[in-house]
């Protein structure tokens, strides 16, 4: 991992709750895979927090875009202190067709780079938004994806079968309860399906990290085994079927 400066170049207006940076990066951060995620810290102004947990939703030639909460004020020109790529990407099946994607309480954002390379190699892709994520504009994703919403329940259209024919499932939650709420999802799948295999549903953690590269161990989760996992350096994906859910 590496700290470089970035520049945030301009800014779009998704809603009034998000929007998306467009950064000039160096060209390293350009190689960021679906999963990783890069830990900023604007340089123009004191700050007395740890440094923000920014997603990169799309990385081309012309640079990096990052997306984020519509409350929040930025200006072209300002320089940002970037650390990353942070984390492991997400772990694909090789035989993998149709992929879930569900965003509960919290902006799917952690999911969204996911999707163009999803499509780009004939996976077929579902987006669930439950609870605070309906608030989520969704015009400028693919129209090859298909959306769903669900409500206070968990409960969407034709749910049995999304879950059924899914071949892996990536699961984003509000950070206020992490660990509950992906306990809700595990409970969800145990009710819809006979069995959970490994590798089959995966939680997409986004806890504080002051470091970024485990040696704070603020990001740790409980493991199965007597064995904990770093979310910064193993994660941010990590199999449910391992997880201590409380």
């Amino acid at each position: 991992m590496r700290e470089t400066q970035a520049i945030i170049e301009r800014i779009s207006r998704l809603n009034e709750h998000y929007q998306r940076l467009h950064l000039s990066v160096e060209n390293y951060l350009k190689d960021v895979k679906p999963g990783q995620s890069l830990l900023a810290r604007l340089t123009d102004r004191w700050d007395p927090y740890l440094r923000e947990l920014w997603w990169p939703v799309a990385a081309a030639n012309s640079g990096l875009t990052v997306e984020r909460p519509g409350s929040q004020r930025y200006e072209p020109g300002q320089s940002v202190s970037l650390l990353g790529p942070v984390g492991q990407p997400f772990r694909y099946r090789r035989t993998l067709r149709n992929v879930l994607l569900i965003a509960y309480d919290t902006a799917p954002t952690p999911l969204v780079m996911s999707v163009d390379w999803l499509l780009s190699n004939h996976i077929s892709v579902t987006l669930v938004l439950a609870g605070k994520a309906a608030l989520y504009p969704t015009q400028r994703l693919p129209p090859e994806v298909e959306v769903l919403h669900a409500d206070e329940s968990l409960s969407w259209p034709n749910r049995v079968m999304t879950v059924g024919w899914a071949d892996q499932v990536f699961v984003a939650v509000g950070q206020d309860d992490e660990m509950g709420r992906f306990g809700q999802i595990w409970t969800l799948f145990k009710e819809l399906r006979a069995e959970i295999p490994k590798a089959y549903l995966f939680g997409v953690f986004q806890p504080a990290q002051p470091c970024g590269v485990g040696a704070c161990q603020a990001c740790l989760v409980p493991m199965r085994g007597h064995h904990n996992s770093l979310v910064c350096t193993e994660g941010p994906a990590l199999d449910l079927t391992q997880v201590m859910l409380a």
